[in-house]
């Protein structure tokens, strides 16, 4: 068996509904009444100091590396004859035995809180889970 990269088999409209529905998910996840209070706690900022920040470069680079890593998870899929279930399961090996396991580290080296480590390597596992979910259901 052979891997090759098939530009012409992604779905597309599957990656533009994946990444949508990571956009709402960190909008509901960071939202303040539901883990965004602790977040902005553990990383010492008010709302007031966030919203005064450069918002942009960050939400800019968001979703350009956002949309990157959902094409790559489209091409992963894609390339084994993803289903719904091979989506699920490829989403959940790449995003919590992989992406959220490299990113705990770094919280650690940096001696961030324990529970922002986990508040943010969840989102990324969630995410990724949810993104391989859809994209194997429309490879179904």
């Amino acid at each position: 068996m052979g891997f090759e990269w098939g530009w012409a088999d992604i779905d597309w409209i599957a990656v533009v509904v994946a990444f949508v529905a990571n956009m709402v998910l960190g909008f509901v996840w960071y939202h303040k009444k539901v883990l965004g209070g602790i977040w902005m706690d553990d990383i010492g900022k008010t709302e007031e100091e966030i919203r005064s920040g450069n918002v942009a470069a960050p939400m800019g680079s968001m979703i350009v590396l956002m949309l990157i890593s959902t094409i790559t998870l489209a091409l992963i899929i894609g390339n084994i004859g993803g289903g719904l279930e091979e989506g699920l399961v490829v989403g959940a090996i790449i995003g919590f035995g992989i992406a959220a396991a490299r990113e705990i580290p770094h919280y650690t080296f940096a001696q961030a809180p324990n529970r922002l480590a986990l508040l943010n390597a969840g989102n990324t596992g969630v995410g990724i889970t949810l993104s391989g979910l859809i994209i194997g259901a429309f490879n179904a």
